[in-house]
This record gives structure tokens, C-alpha cells and sequence, in this order.
């Protein structure tokens, strides 16, 4: 006969197994996952099981097989993380929060699940509860030295990313998607200078990006300025980024040395998390930003409504976009 104890584990583990697995489709259809609804209220659903190209497909599948026989024999905070971010990878992002909070009972005190768990809320335009997760997360690093991420297998390796800079990164981006910019001004200039710090160009290009765009977005434009002059990576300090580069394309559209004319792009850059819809929403975010700081608010409207409106709703342009849609123009719908 099973005991209380083992019998209460098994029921644990199945449903944290219902909870990870997403919902079928059809037969002949591609996996369809219910992830939540947007600012809108759209449902958002994940199709397929590699949305944002982060690689070979069956390489990924895989890895995220690999990485729940591991979490499911040694539920440790790293094989919880690796997992999660997997799940996340393939935009699971209601399935990775189930993770990430079974492993924080098990480690309450573990920044890095409230740091993953932060990013995954924010996802899903949870922006409070990513708050929460994320200043706790800040509180329990503080004092403490910098932490990577651990690499994945040989074969899909991940990126041995800065715990801290997402961290950061992420409270930056759920502070600006409620209008806190003097807020999200901080927590990006903290991400910026973790990238800074650590060498990090693409880190250190996205933070002075939304750091810029928080300072002007508060009416601080000679901080703002100043950000900008004295950003002076090229193109070529960015050769190994792994993403598109369309921060940096950014920075230069702001800082007057892109044509507004012809920067909108919806062309699919080929790399990880840079599909079409990632081009056309980080692209058109952009634009749309530099005819709010001009005061342009009729063209910046176009542009908010193409960044709004890509099918990909996980992209950050489009969560910023539909956030800013909302408390520019109550009432109307992109």
C-alpha cells in the first residue's frame, strides 16, 4: 500500500505534469497553448512549438526533453531554471510559472526563480505581480556578487546571461508598461550599467535604449541626451549578438542619424527571438517613440498600431505598445 507521504508526492508530480503540458489541437494541427488574454483583452495563444525561433526546432524539443527528465530527478534551482526558461522558449509562459513556483517552495529564498517567474508574469502582462517578484528578487541579491546563468548542453547551450542585469532589465520594462517612468529610468540604468560592467554590448545597447526612452518618456531630456551622446558602440562591437539588432538601430534613429522615412522593417532577421514579428514590432515601437518625443502624436499612433498588432504577442515592443495604446487613446482599439 502507498504511503500518505509518497502518495501525496506522486499526486504533486502529476499535477505539475498537467500543469506543464500544453493543451492539444486537432489532429494534423500544431500544438495550441491558452496562454492568457492581452491589455486588450485578445486571447493570446502559443502555436507550434518553437514561436520565436531560438533554433533548429527539433534541437530545441530535444533539449526540453532532456531538461524535464533532469528537473523531475533533481529538482534543484538550476534544473528548475533551465527548465523553465525551455518551457518559456516555447511560449509556455503559464506552464513555466507553474515551474518556477513549485520550485520556490522548495527554494523560497532563490532569486533567480522570482527572477524568471518576474519575466514570465511580465509576458503575460502580470505587471504587479512581476513587480513583486522582482523587487524581492533585488532585496535578496543586494550585497551580493554578480551571478550567470548555468549553460545548458553542449548541443543548445543557451547564453550564460547576468542574473542581475534581467533582473533589473525586467522591473524596468513592468515599471514603464505601467507609465512609472522615473521608476523604469532606474531599474534600466542599473541593467545598463551591469552591462557596462560585465562587457556585455547587446546588454549594454538594450539598457541604454529603454533607459533613454524612460527619461524622455518623463520629460527629462537632458538626461535623455546625454544617455545618448555618449553611446558610441558601432555595429561592429556587435557582430557575436546572438538577436537582431534593432536597439542599436534604435539609438541611432533617435539620435537623428536613421531616416524615420524608411526605418519600419517587418523583414525576419534569421536570428533567435528576430522573426518578422519581432522586426515589425521592435521597429515600429521605435518609430512610434520618436514622434511621441516629438510631440507627433498622430503618426505616432500609426506606428503604435502595427507594433500592437503582430501576431507574436510575447515580443516586449508589442506589450509596450499595447500598454502606451491604452493610455494614449482610452476607448479606441488598434
Amino acid at each position: 500500500m502507498m504511503t500518505r507521504p509518497a502518495l501525496g508526492a506522486l499526486l504533486a508530480m502529476l499535477a505539475l505534469s498537467f500543469a506543464t503540458a500544453p493543451s492539444r489541437a486537432a489532429d494534423g494541427e500544431e500544438d495550441r497553448s491558452f496562454q492568457g488574454n492581452d491589455l486588450f483583452g485578445r486571447p493570446m495563444y502559443t502555436v507550434g512549438s518553437n514561436p520565436v525561433n531560438v533554433g533548429d526546432t527539433d534541437t530545441l524539443l530535444r533539449a526540453v526533453a532532456e531538461a524535464r527528465a533532469a528537473y523531475e530527478a533533481d529538482p534543484s534551482i538550476d534544473n528548475t531554471t533551465w527548465y523553465g526558461r525551455l518551457l518559456a522558449y516555447q511560449g509556455l509562459h503559464r506552464e513555466a510559472i507553474a515551474v518556477y513556483s513549485a520550485g520556490l517552495k522548495r527554494h523560497p529564498r532563490s532569486a533567480k526563480l522570482l527572477r524568471h517567474r518576474a519575466h514570465r508574469y511580465f509576458n503575460l502582462r502580470e505587471f504587479d505581480k512581476s513587480i513583486e517578484d522582482g523587487l524581492r528578487a533585488a532585496e535578496l541579491y543586494r550585497g551580493k556578487p554578480l551571478e550567470r546563468e548555468r549553460l545548458g548542453p553542449d548541443y543548445f547551450p543557451g547564453t550564460p546571461d547576468v542574473v542581475q542585469f534581467y533582473l533589473y532589465y525586467h522591473l524596468g520594462h513592468a515599471y514603464f508598461a505601467k507609465n512609472d517612468y522615473a521608476a523604469a529610468a532606474d531599474w534600466f540604468g542599473k541593467a545598463r550599467q551591469v552591462g557596462l560592467g560585465t562587457e556585455d554590448p547587446p546588454g549594454y545597447t538594450a539598457g541604454v535604449y529603454w533607459q533613454y526612452l524612460s527619461l524622455a518618456r518623463d520629460h527629462r531630456y537632458d538626461d535623455a541626451r546625454a544617455l545618448l551622446d555618449g553611446y558610441t558602440l558601432t555595429l561592429h562591437d556587435l557582430r557575436d549578438n546572438i538577436e537582431a539588432n534593432y536597439y542599436f538601430d534604435g539609438i541611432q534613429l533617435f539620435k537623428g542619424l536613421r531616416d524615420p522615412a524608411t526605418y519600419h522593417s517587418a523583414e525576419d532577421s534569421g536570428k533567435a527571438f528576430s522573426t518578422a514579428d519581432g522586426m515589425s514590432a521592435g521597429t515600429a515601437y521605435s518609430l512610434a517613440n520618436y514622434w511621441l518625443i516629438r510631440g507627433e502624436l498622430g503618426r505616432a499612433k500609426e506606428a503604435l498600431r502595427i507594433a500592437a498588432g503582430v501576431q507574436t504577442w510575447s515580443y516586449f515592443a508589442r506589450v509596450q505598445a499595447e500598454a502606451d495604446w491604452l493610455a494614449l487613446f482610452p476607448g479606441e482599439t488598434p
